[in-house]
């Protein structure tokens, strides 16, 4: 890219103190970077414009050329299809006249003249920088429809040739360039390499804050920027991208492996619940307490109590804080002088509240960044750590090391995760809630957990991010090791508002951080269940890039109705090979039953019962080229009740499904209905998990969390 002449018309027009190019500058921009643009050429009177037609030909295209003039159409500052010189003459002095009417006090350099382009599909070709994650590239349909369809795709820069492809075929008007009522398909290659340039441009650029090509022209060989505008940055506000340091990474990593821990102003009111939570610790817990009407509690919980941290004899690697907020700053000081790893606040009141607030925070994040200390929140659960023992709440289990790490903003959702999973068989290896995020964010946390060799896959709970650039590089990063499944809260914009409320973090606007989200390969859920749901299924299934599922069902309606769901979620309920219907025929009992796929099998396996159909029937699916996930609606509904009363049913059930599920290389779950005997349920579901079998409460939840898994395997493939 001849970065010098790029370099020399940004500064051109900060010379003149300009931000918005004109067309002419901006099309010489894009040419020098390699793009194809309709030239324009600037005329000042009206014999210059006609010689210029002359020179590129008619017809032509008149265009106001100012750096004041942002629609150049909103002001009568735009003629097409010119074919004389009179015409051209005549436009001129419209357009000068139009504009000094609608603008008198733009600064006019003249008018530009281009080339009539040959008609092709419009699209449109955007830059924005998002004060979350930097520059963010739009792709759609161009011209009016950008503005009245909305019908666009996000991607942040870098853009590789698999981002750029996959934005083109993301928007609901992909029918329109694949070839549409005779029409040939556009050229997509050439849309790829317009995006990859413009990103490459952002990279190269930064001075550049937006960009417009609309529309873009695209034909079925090539195409053609036609219009563009650029807006530069104002000086002096780039700023690069943190890194996270390796002095993070070693505090965070004493912080959640601590030897010893030490509570301050945990009291009855709260009933002692940070100093009964760590009764499981394997380490040693010291207790900071001076309201000598607490003593008493703190003594008969067998911990020992002093008046201050520096009086406790003994290094702490970790403080577990309940103070008031005025006292907070001075307890960071403590813990400063003490050289604590990490200290979490569960003090509420700071940024998320008022000036004083935020005031209290600056100033205790500026202590903890100066000391190098790990400061966790504040409004915040802080660390739960089962393997040693280190709890944030009392009701969570202790000493059952999983290997699904959870990162929350919320303190409420993160116990809640950390409670639930291990009814689904979905174990904690470590979790933290962080708050206000004062010193370390989101990325921090994601990026100790994408080191720890007992985290295989990473939740989180997000409300926003503090640094969005940094995130989305580091996201990028920890998703081609493990899986990462983040439930963001605040998509609408009531949600945005009350996450202002909550943590005082920045919203982003929804369609950027989904797109974000999706292009470093995360997986984006929307609820509770949906990241349980996904995260058990990455832990128990096999993997698969593969949308096409075998369903089995115990008799039609729920046939009828699963297959209903996997479709709504984007995967292929394919007709099996010839070689697998004529081995079922072979055996299926079609009376009340058939086996096109889904299969109709009650009959044929007994509902569940009869282990050697069920046995042949699953193989049969296992051995199908068409068939890359199988999943099996139990009819527990119906069946529970039997299973209960005779529990070998149920055993030799198990047995043959698991085995199955063992020696397959395709994922398999299955699917509780809970229509009936729900507390039965219970007691099955936890067998299923203990068997190596995840489940789910109904057909949606199976076939979402399916789907979310799936792209996740085809975006580590490369798909």
């Amino acid at each position: 890219m001849p970065s010098t002449t790029i370099t020399t018309i940004i500064q051109q027009a900060r010379t003149r103190h300009r931000l918005l190019l004109t067309e002419v500058e901006a099309k010489a921009l894009l040419s020098a970077a390699g793009i194809a643009v309709a030239e324009a050429r600037l005329a000042r009177t009206s014999d210059e414009a006609v010689a210029l037609a002359r020179e590129v030909g008619f017809p032509v295209v008149l265009k106001i050329c100012s750096s004041d003039v942002v629609h150049k159409s909103d002001v009568g500052g735009v003629k097409l299809n010119l074919k004389t010189e009179a015409e051209v003459s005549a436009a001129f002095a419209a357009i000068m006249s139009g504009v000094r009417q609608a603008e008198p006090t733009a600064a006019v350099d003249g008018v530009s003249v281009q080339p009539m382009a040959k008609p092709g599909i419009e699209v449109i070709v955007g830059l924005t920088t998002d004060p979350q994650f930097g520059p963010t590239l739009m792709f759609g349909l161009g011209g009016v429809a950008v503005e009245v369809l909305k019908d666009v795709a996000f991607r942040l820069a870098p853009l590789t040739e698999h981002d750029a492809r996959g934005m083109i075929r993301e928007i609901r008007g992909l029918p329109l360039l694949s070839g549409h009522r005779g029409q040939p398909a556009v050229d997509f290659t050439a849309l790829e390499r317009v995006l990859v340039q413009v990103s490459a441009l952002a990279e190269a650029h930064p001075e550049i804050k937006e960009l417009d090509l609309n529309p873009i022209f695209a034909y079925a060989d090539g195409c053609l920027a036609v219009d563009a505008r650029i807006v530069l940055q104002p000086e002096g506000s780039l700023s690069a991208v943190r890194p996270i340091s390796a002095t993070t990474r070693t505090l965070l990593d004493r912080t959640f492996n601590p030897k010893t821990v030490a509570v301050i102003g945990d009291k009855r009111a709260n009933n002692y619940m940070w100093l009964r939570g760590q009764s499981t610790f394997q380490g040693k817990v010291y207790s900071v307490q001076i309201d000598e009407r607490e003593l008493p509690g703190i003594e008969a919980l067998g911990v020992p109590n002093y008046p201050s941290l520096a009086a406790v004899p003994d290094e702490i690697d970790y403080v577990m804080t309940a103070v008031p907020r005025q006292i907070a700053p001075r307890i960071l000081k403590d813990c400063v002088e003490k050289k604590v790893g990490g200290a979490m606040f569960f003090t509420s009141g700071f940024s998320e509240t008022d000036d004083e607030g935020k005031r209290l925070e600056q100033a205790m994040a500026d202590t903890a960044r100066a000391a190098g200390m790990a400061l966790i929140g504040p409004n915040c659960m802080g660390i739960y750590h089962p393997r040693i023992g280190l709890r944030n709440y009392t009701e969570l289990p202790a000493g059952e090391p999983g290997t699904v790490g959870f990162i929350g903003q919320s303190g409420t959702h993160t116990i809640t995760f950390s409670i639930a999973a291990p009814y689904h068989g979905v174990k904690i290896s470590k979790a933290v809630s962080f708050g206000n995020a004062a010193v370390l964010d989101a990325s921090d946390y994601l990026d100790y957990l994408s080191a720890d060799d007992d985290t295989h896959i990473i939740g989180m709970y997000i409300e926003g991010v503090k640094e969005g650039r940094r995130f989305f590089s580091l996201l990028r990063q920890v998703t081609q090791r493990k899986p990462v499944v983040i439930w963001k809260g605040g998509q609408s914009e009531p949600g945005q508002r009350a996450i202002s409320s909550h943590t005082g973090s920045l919203a982003v606007p929804a369609a950027v951080w989904s797109a974000m989200v999706r292009q470093a390969g995360a997986i984006p859920v929307d609820t509770f269940d949906e990241i349980l749901d996904v995260i058990k299924l990455l832990q128990f299934a096999k993997t698969t890039t593969g949308t096409g599922v075998g369903l089995v069902a115990m008799t039609g309606g729920p046939s009828v109705i699963i297959t209903d769901a996997f479709a709504r979620a984007g995967l292929q309920v394919p007709l099996l090979s010839e070689a697998s219907y004529q081995e079922l025929a072979s055996f299926f009992n079609v009376i009340g039953g058939s086996f096109r796929n889904p299969l109709d099998s009650g009959g044929t396996i007994g509902m569940g019962q009869s282990s050697q159909n069920l046995e042949r029937l699953l193989s049969i699916l296992d051995r199908d080229p068409h068939i890359d996930a199988i999943a099996m609606d139990t009819g527990a509904g119906l069946v529970a009740g039997h299973w209960q009363t005779h529990p070998q049913a149920l055993a030799g059930l198990l047995d043959t499904l698991a085995n199955f599920a063992e020696r397959s290389a395709k994922p398999f779950f299955v699917v509780l209905q809970p229509f009936a005997h729900e507390a039965a349920l219970l007691s099955v579901r936890e067998q299923f998990h203990a068997r190596g079998i995840a489940t789910f409460p109904n057909h949606d939840r199976a076939a979402r969390a399916l789907r979310f898994a799936t792209d996740y395997h085809r975006f580590r493939a490369g798909m």
